[in-house]
């Protein structure tokens, strides 16, 4: 039986070290801070992107990746055997999937793409999941379908300290972020379709949580 690898984009925040363990590609977004470009949790930890937020007077800009990165990952991958699932960040908050897409193309039932419709936490239930249904003995291509009926019921929660970061990146709209922007609001947001919206807001972070 064919072997299957899968990969994910760096948005779903797997750190290199448990890429390793848990046998998966990571490709990373690029963030650029004052004119600096950076490979997301290559050249720029977690840890560090934050303290550079806060110290930065520009917000930072993120890359999709472009289809070359999955074409050179993609060729390597079925060269040495795998059918290859790729699980993207939202199609509606990046051009990622589409360069996804873009690549697979040149390797007809190798390669099977699952928009996530979410990111983050998101991202990693589907990985978890997949690897799960490979351990099953599933196939590349049952994997990505069953993996695409599931992510309709996925939901994810986040409780933020500010909306104004997703109202400068262009993720959530200027009417919404100012509906959170009272003092010791805590706004819940979700990921719902795709896009990120307002769940709900709360005061202090007790009753948010």
């Amino acid at each position: 039986t064919m072997s299957i690898h899968f990969v994910i984009d760096s948005a779903s925040d797997i750190l290199p070290d448990e890429a390793v363990r848990l046998g998966v590609t990571v490709l990373p977004l690029t963030v650029t801070f004052n004119g600096t470009t950076y490979r997301d949790s290559v050249d720029l930890s977690h840890q560090e992107f934050f303290e550079k937020l806060a110290s930065s007077k520009e917000l930072p800009t993120t890359s999709q990746l472009p289809p070359a990165d999955f074409a050179d990952c993609f060729e390597s991958l079925v060269a040495a055997g795998h059918d290859v699932v790729v699980i993207t960040v939202s199609s509606k908050l990046s051009g990622t999937c589409q360069s996804a897409t873009i690549a697979a193309a040149d390797y007809s039932g190798r390669i099977f793409i699952v928009d996530s419709l979410s990111a983050a936490i998101g991202q990693r239930v589907l990985l978890m999941r997949g690897l799960e249904l490979a351990e099953e003995g599933r196939t590349a291509a049952e994997i990505a379908a069953t993996l695409d009926e599931e992510k309709t019921r996925l939901r994810v929660m986040a409780v933020v300290d500010t909306l104004e970061y997703l109202k400068k990146g262009g993720r959530i709209s200027a009417a919404v972020a100012i509906a959170g922007t009272v003092l010791s609001v805590k706004p819940a947001i979700e990921i719902c379709d795709g896009l990120v919206s307002m769940a709900g807001k709360a005061r202090g972070n007790r009753q948010a949580n």
